[in-house]
């Protein structure tokens, strides 16, 4: 069913900023003709066939982009409810991995003088002492929560506060809202609280041809691969666009240079990965309570690892998966039956 009133969707047609029904997402998918391209030169490459006709690496430009058409078509479909003092619903923007859901969310709440809701810090959530109950404030002024993977922590006792925002936000107890939440965290929390939302917005993913009016001068094979990889993603297709391209596959699995998995890989490893994913980042003592069958040491060893291997980095002490990093992190969670966002 779809979410949004059917002149915000005209509004968005000749837009590629197109907010969806997070259900409607649709991921680009790899076109059999390149699939097939890739299993010919792979044949042309074991007969010693490739040498007169390879080309050169690419290496190019990375792509910029700005936020302010996706602010706006935002802005276009959360009008009507943000101006109706009657509707005291939650609004929900689920936001995949360096994905710019949560930049244009911050801006679309600045410039509507939204305040930001009062929520715990990482460090409170586990503590005896800590309120879980949420100030009903003035219903007619709309509050925001600029990432809800920080709001919880995947144990007993920091999951808490999370449960309690769902009982008294779904009841209207708190007023009006907009709540921004990574894809893997949201994922996860629709276990935690299997109750239907259907107000659950997200960027559509971006395809070749949405990448091309974005301004990336690419061949369309270039930009099928791209958009691929990226899954639809803008932040990821941006951090691979300037990458090497590779149009003589032979047996490579992908045309751009992707980091790789340590080579002792193990259970811990695959859970370290996911646990970063669920949170959107985490610190290593955090890492160490939401993991604690993994010892200190071999976390630290870990963690090295990883970051050493191009996986992940560390940012103000938070440990985060980086954008080139995520689609093979991706797939080795997905290869190791974890369960992954709908992104």
């Amino acid at each position: 069913m779809s979410e949004s009133p059917e002149p915000q969707q005209l509004q968005q047609q000749d837009s590629v900023w197109q907010w969806v029904a997070s259900s409607d997402y649709r991921c680009p998918t790899t076109p059999t003709v390149i699939t097939i391209k890739r299993w010919w030169h792979s044949l042309r490459a074991q007969s010693g066939k490739d040498n007169e006709t390879e080309q050169p690496e690419q290496s190019v430009d990375v792509l910029k982009f700005s936020i302010n058409e996706g602010l706006q078509q935002l802005d276009h479909m959360l009008q009507e409810w943000r101006d109706d003092d009657e509707d005291q619903s939650v609004r929900w923007l689920i936001s995949p991995p360096h994905s710019p859901v949560n930049e244009i969310a911050k801006a679309w709440a600045s410039a509507n003088n939204i305040v930001d809701l009062q929520t715990p810090k990482r460090d409170e959530l586990c503590l005896d002492t800590l309120n879980v109950e949420l100030s009903q404030g003035n219903h007619a002024a709309p509050w925001f929560v600029p990432e809800l993977a920080h709001c919880y922590l995947r144990q007993s006792k920091g999951l808490r506060w999370v449960r309690a925002f769902f009982a008294q936000a779904l009841s209207g107890d708190i007023g009006k809202g907009l709540v921004v939440c990574d894809s893997w965290a949201w994922s996860f929390l629709r276990k935690l609280w299997p109750v239907s939302q259907p107000k659950t917005l997200t960027l559509q993913a971006f395809d070749a041809e949405a990448l091309q009016t974005l301004g990336l001068n690419r061949d369309v094979e270039h930009l099928k691969h791209l958009a691929s990889l990226s899954r639809g993603n803008l932040g990821i297709a941006c951090a691979f666009s300037g990458s090497r391209y590779r149009r003589q596959l032979q047996q490579q699995q992908s045309p751009f240079e992707l980091p790789s998995m340590p080579a002792e890989t193990t259970d811990s490893t695959a859970f370290i990965l996911h646990m970063l994913l669920l949170h959107r980042g985490l610190a290593s003592y955090q890492l160490h309570q939401v993991l604690p069958i993994v010892s200190p040491t071999h976390l630290d060893i870990e963690l090295q690892s990883l970051n050493y291997c191009g996986l992940i980095r560390k940012t103000e002490s938070q440990w985060y998966v980086t954008p080139t990093g995520y689609p093979v992190v991706r797939q080795a969670l997905s290869a190791r039956g974890l369960w992954l966002d709908h992104f």
